[in-house]
């Protein structure tokens, strides 16, 4: 399948999968403009159009509408209703409205997931406005609308994956893993984060993919005990026998779907691993596999976290600072039922519930002082007993070279 064939039905997968989470009724209002230079995360999930001017993309059970500035009307997937316009779009929006019977209008505004936060206020005022109750110019004469946010079922949309998008987030994990097997192989003394980092950049190029997160901070590589774990760029500390190596890895392939593993590496020195190395690691395992167990339909982000957490901190180690897992897809953070503790700054999305068929991440490390970061990351897809694990779990340290 042709890479734009490929693209083109996974989003017309998930158009339909959309339609069918909407009820009688309602309507699912998709408000875009300049999406190049501000893209929408819902019209790249359901159309993978970029638009200009004001437009409009409604979907109901049963129909599908694109209503766009005349020249972004042929750039419109199959699939939807295009109407084209010059001058303005509110007959065009208020007959539509009328005609799908519209009593409920669903707008991506959202306080706790940017996914589902595209409609910026201006437009948002735009829309309402375009669809006030009663007569207008136009001779269209609207009833009174009920306004909700559509987080909900977005959230629901972007979480619970396809096959198709299991496949291509398979397809994702496995070139991020042959990529750093090719590393592995390869690492000598001497090479810094930079050298790991320029050496993944240049397989990505080779295989047209690029990172998940960005050039400039997807792969994370941390060496030896001076390299905290952070976001930020490699740096200068450099590899030595007996080095820990903890580098956070993915790709992004043409179809838009990414990966999200982490994975740690020790250059041989000649001796053993050493003892609190191997313990440090272990208890890595052993909690991931704790919050694997519980990553189940129906039970809250939050409990996931939770197993996960009390299972590290039993065997004599410090509380993770972050989650332990979020939904991977189109985006490394792609929105949906966060998998962490009940902190402030996740708001709501710990509450939510675990999906089937949704792919989450399950990350966490210690630091081993003296020696460096111990950090393993895993992509799994949720299912009614034990998790699909996408990714070729690591089971032990790995060595280098």
């Amino acid at each position: 399948m042709a890479p734009n064939t490929a693209v083109n039905a996974l989003q017309d997968g998930k158009r339909r999968q959309a339609q069918a989470l909407l009820r009688d009724g309602e309507v699912w209002l998709i408000a875009a403009r300049e999406s190049g230079v501000r893209p929408e995360p819902a019209l790249t999930l359901v159309a993978g159009v970029d638009v200009t001017w004001d437009s409009l993309f409604l979907l109901t059970r049963s129909e599908a509408v694109a209503i766009v500035g005349r020249f972004d009307a042929d750039a419109v997937p199959p699939g939807w209703t295009v109407h084209g316009y010059d001058a303005d779009l509110r007959a065009l929006l208020r007959a539509e409205v009328t005609r799908l019977a519209a009593r409920r209008v669903l707008l991506n505004i959202s306080e706790d997931d940017p996914l589902c936060d595209g409609l910026t206020s201006g437009l948002e005022r735009r829309v309402r406005g375009w669809l006030e109750p009663g007569p207008d110019l136009t001779g269209a004469d609207l009833p009174d609308l009920e306004w909700d946010s559509a987080a909900p079922l977005l959230g629901q949309l972007r979480s619970v994956k396809t096959p198709e998008e299991h496949a291509a987030i398979r397809e994702a994990v496995d070139l991020a893993e042959a990529h750093l097997r090719e590393m592995a192989a390869a690492a000598r003394p001497g090479w810094t984060e930079r050298d790991v980092a320029a050496f993944l950049h240049g397989l990505c190029r080779r295989d047209g993919a690029e990172p998940s997160w960005g050039w400039d901070a997807c792969p994370n590589v941390h060496i030896g005990p001076d390299s905290r774990p952070s976001h930020a760029p490699p740096g200068d500390h450099a590899l030595r026998p007996g080095s820990l190596l903890h580098i956070d890895y993915g790709v992004r392939l043409n179809h838009g779907y990414c990966s999200d593993i982490q994975r740690v590496y020790r250059l041989p020195d000649g001796t053993p691993v050493p003892r609190e190395v191997q313990a440090a690691f272990r208890a890595c395992w052993n909690a991931i596999q704790a919050g694997a167990d519980a990553l189940r339909p129906g039970t809250p982000g939050h409990a996931v976290d939770a197993a996960a957490r009390a299972a590290l901190v039993a065997a004599g180690y410090p509380e993770y600072q972050h989650a332990l897992g979020h939904g991977l897809g189109r985006a490394t953070h792609d929105g949906g039922t966060l998998l962490g503790p009940r902190w402030p700054r996740y708001g709501q999305t710990v509450e939510g519930p675990v999906r089937a068929d949704e792919v989450y991440t399950l990350e966490l490390g210690v630091m081993v002082p003296g020696h460096g970061f111990i950090g393993l990351e895993e992509d799994v897809v949720v299912r009614d007993g034990q998790p699909q694990w996408l990714s070729d779990r690591q089971d032990d340290l790995k060595p280098l070279g």
